[in-house]
């Protein structure tokens, strides 16, 4: 039987993948994990919820179906190998050590093509077949050139990414308005759609500086009691309004207001019709 993990393999770059349950992983394993074209060093970081299945096919059933982790749109789900050892750590060191030379050359070739694009991070697979770098950018950007030089450069398989700007705050980190890390950065496995529906419903203010996070968009945390406010709401709205069978009291005459005088008859006497 085979169960699904999330495993964080940097900075904000994880995904799901599937392991035997006879390796029983647990939190902060390291594992090796097998991608459509490469190897890759992971850490586990949770079990995902769901019964175990027989084999790979079942669980691309239902990853097509819906599926919330980070992979790679059109890729096999990644398998976990093994456990990694002493010496695959000590070759996933060497590797985030040679991935810190490879992001500063990269960074004199953007500069040398004057690409309007910020590296962000620098990332090379465990058998150092791809050498990945994301980046972002305000629009789309023409990398064509800029991939052919750095292809030739390291004489590896280079592929660059955009990602968005939430992706580049996970990727970076940082400390919240809170106190504490970010959640993009820490255990959330992807993003969600926040609306400012979720912010009005929890009585919050709508001001920009309050509900954004560093990333300028609206802060994730929203949608962690979104779902007990909506029920609130809806509650307060199907509950039937109180019915009174107490008479209204009588109005009292105010003192200090001026009673009506009858008005004077003008007619004078003896002139009647």
């Amino acid at each position: 039987m085979k169960a699904l993990y999330k495993v964080s393999v940097s900075a904000g770059l994880g995904y799901e993948c599937i392991a035997d349950c006879e390796l029983d992983l647990q939190k902060g394993d390291p594992v090796i994990v097998r991608c459509e074209r490469y190897l890759d060093f992971a850490t586990v970081e949770q079990r995902c919820p769901g019964e175990p299945l027989d084999d790979e096919a079942a669980f691309e059933k239902e990853r097509a179906k819906s599926s919330k982790g980070r992979h790679i749109e059109g890729q096999k789900i990644p398998v976990v190998l093994r456990k990694a050892n002493g010496l695959d750590q000590a070759k996933a060191e060497e590797n985030r050590e040679k991935a810190k030379g490879a992001h500063k050359k990269a960074l004199e070739r953007i500069k040398f093509h004057a690409l309007d694009m910020k590296l962000i991070h620098t990332h090379y697979a465990f058998d150092r077949k791809i050498l990945l770098f994301q980046f972002s950018a305000e629009g789309r950007i023409d990398f064509r050139e800029l991939l052919r030089d750095l292809s030739g450069l390291f004489h590896v398989r280079v592929e660059l990414r955009q990602v968005g700007v939430r992706d580049e705050t996970a990727i970076i980190g940082g400390i919240g308005t809170c106190g504490r890390p970010f959640c993009c950065a820490t255990f959330l496995p992807s993003f969600s759609s926040i609306n400012v529906k979720m912010a009005k419903q929890q009585g919050l203010s709508l001001n920009p500086q309050t509900i954004s996070g560093s990333c300028g968009r609206l802060k994730c945390c929203l949608q962690y009691e979104a779902e007990f406010y909506r029920n609130l709401a809806q509650q307060q709205k199907n509950q039937p309004k109180e019915e009174t069978n107490e008479e209204p009291a009588k109005q009292r005459p105010d003192k200090n207001k001026p009673r009506n005088q009858k008005k004077k008859d003008s007619r004078k006497p003896g002139n009647v019709n």
